[in-house]
């Protein structure tokens, strides 16, 4: 019976020895396949924008009237580039990517695209297949694997057709061309209005334009950050610039003095040394050390806006 138990405590320990060994499986954050799968997409007319408050109001498909919040990490596309809220505008058409919460309703969109950034995105060129500028009335289709899709929309005066860096009338278009467009919602017509329709050529410029506006809101407001971290006796302040503006957040280097503040005109504003700077997967995150007194203000979740050293 001694023999057994020598024998069984013998085997324990060699397991456990042996468990011992192997490297622990520590979970890891990585991509959520079936929350993002389950994630809803609508397409949807934008009703109204209040920048202020910082919602937009829109009309579903089935033609609910939904009021959405727009919060810091929330991807604002414009024009195949980043935007802000007041891009955008009634009647506009546009996609709502939303994340949702364990009952399956909307939270928050993760994005909103207009229709050009979302077809660029996918490569969605469409061809014009007809047009009757006296009508008003215009016939897109495109190919996608073996599935074939068309849209018609109505033209007119207020359709602005781009093939370079400047805008032309509805006489620019003609069938055959590969182009991308911007629709609106008109009340009383059943087809959308095509706003604008762009070639490669077009895209191309309208994107400069977009970033080159994007770019000097950044310069005026600040980039957009959120508090990770206060630790207040050591003045240690954690931050995470959103995406938008990681392109920008690269370019600040350990040592150099960066301003945090509200962004707004005459609001607080203070300066402070930068100690790290690193990615931090979309965002961008800086650990900066200031007057404790400073950031007395600040809670972790806070949003604030970080001014980089003038060149």
């Amino acid at each position: 019976m001694r023999r057994l138990t020598c024998g069984c405590e013998l085997a324990l320990l060699v397991v456990t020895a042996a468990t011992a060994d192997e490297p622990a499986k520590l979970p890891k954050p990585q991509f959520n396949g079936p929350y993002f799968g389950k994630m809803p997409r609508a397409w949807v007319e934008v009703l109204k924008v209040d920048a202020e408050r910082r919602t937009m109001t829109v009309r579903t498909k089935k033609g609910d009237e939904v009021e959405v919040p727009v919060r810091g990490d929330t991807e604002l596309r414009v024009r195949d580039s980043w935007g802000d809220l007041t891009d955008y505008y009634p009647g506009q058409s546009v996609m709502l990517f939303v994340y949702h919460d364990a009952d399956g309703k909307w939270a928050y969109p993760r994005a909103v695209q207009d229709e050009i950034q979302l077809m660029s995105g996918h490569k969605w060129w469409w061809t014009v297949d007809a047009l009757d500028a006296a009508a008003g009335t215009l016939d897109l289709s495109r190919k996608e694997k073996d599935k074939e899709f068309k849209e018609s929309f109505r033209v007119g005066s207020g359709t602005k057709v781009w093939k370079g860096e400047r805008p032309e009338g509805i006489a620019a278009l003609k069938v055959g061309d590969v182009v991308l467009f911007q629709t609106r919602f008109d009340k009383g017509e059943a087809r959308r209005f095509a706003v604008e329709l762009l070639d490669a050529k077009g895209l191309e410029a309208i994107k400069a334009g977009q970033q080159a506006k994007h770019r000097e809101r950044l310069a005026a407001s600040g980039l957009p950050a959120v508090v990770n971290d206060v630790e207040m006796l050591s003045g240690a302040l954690t931050v995470s610039v959103q995406w938008e503006a990681t392109d920008l957040a690269r370019g600040i280097k350990p040592g150099a003095k960066v301003e945090v503040g509200a962004g707004d005109k005459g609001a607080w504003k203070f300066a402070a040394p930068v100690a790290e700077s690193k990615g931090d997967g979309t965002r961008h995150k800086l650990l900066l050390v200031a007057d404790p007194a400073a950031i007395a203000r600040l809670k972790i979740g806070d949003e604030v806006r970080v001014f980089p050293p003038r060149p």
